[in-house]
């Protein structure tokens, strides 16, 4: 099972710089020994660990995030999954600063929550995310995903329901006037 897994992160890191002309600096998935660390600080702010069943990061883009987290809720709004991300640039004041880009692959927090950790730049990102909603993630399906500032300043959750909530400061949502 950990093999597949792993051969999916590396063929996911492979087809996106290969299929969009992405240098590997620009987009690639977190060592296995910073996975844990990255993962745990996301957790620790803005994963939900009030309710028993459902405290992992797994849930947070449909049952809400932690209340201290919540409290700087900037909004939630239906987008389109295959052009939404597009804003991307608009939102994030640097996007010459590297972000996470987390992709959740499942289980409740309680079986082993999965998530593919990477680090990108903004305007690679949005090529990775064209490439991988044209292909519904390498044949994945339509998946969950998280952007998080790299000093975990704010989080974006992306979920299957095609609504994207957006959290914490230095996000500038002025893009989505309908907010």
């Amino acid at each position: 099972m950990m093999k597949k897994l792993s051969d999916g992160i590396f063929r996911l890191e492979h087809e996106v710089i290969s299929q969009c002309g992405i240098a590997k600096e620009h987009f690639h998935k977190v060592s296995g020994s910073q996975w844990e660390n990255i993962y745990h600080k996301i957790t620790e702010k803005y994963a939900d660990k009030t309710k028993i069943w459902k405290n992992g990061l797994h849930w947070a883009n449909v049952n809400g995030y932690s209340p201290k987290s919540m409290k700087q809720l900037l909004g939630c709004c239906a987008v389109d999954r295959s052009t939404w991300f597009h804003f991307l640039p608009q939102m994030i004041e640097d996007e010459n600063k590297m972000v996470y880009f987390l992709i959740d692959k499942g289980n409740d927090w309680y079986l082993g929550e999965k998530f593919w950790i990477f680090e990108s730049y903004i305007p690679e990102l949005v090529k990775a995310l064209d490439f991988l909603n044209h292909t519904a993630f390498l044949d994945n399906g339509w998946l969950d995903y998280y952007i998080v500032s790299k000093k975990y300043q704010w989080i974006i959750g992306f979920n299957h329901h095609d609504i994207i909530s957006c959290l914490g400061e230095g996000l500038n949502l002025d893009c989505f006037k309908k907010w």
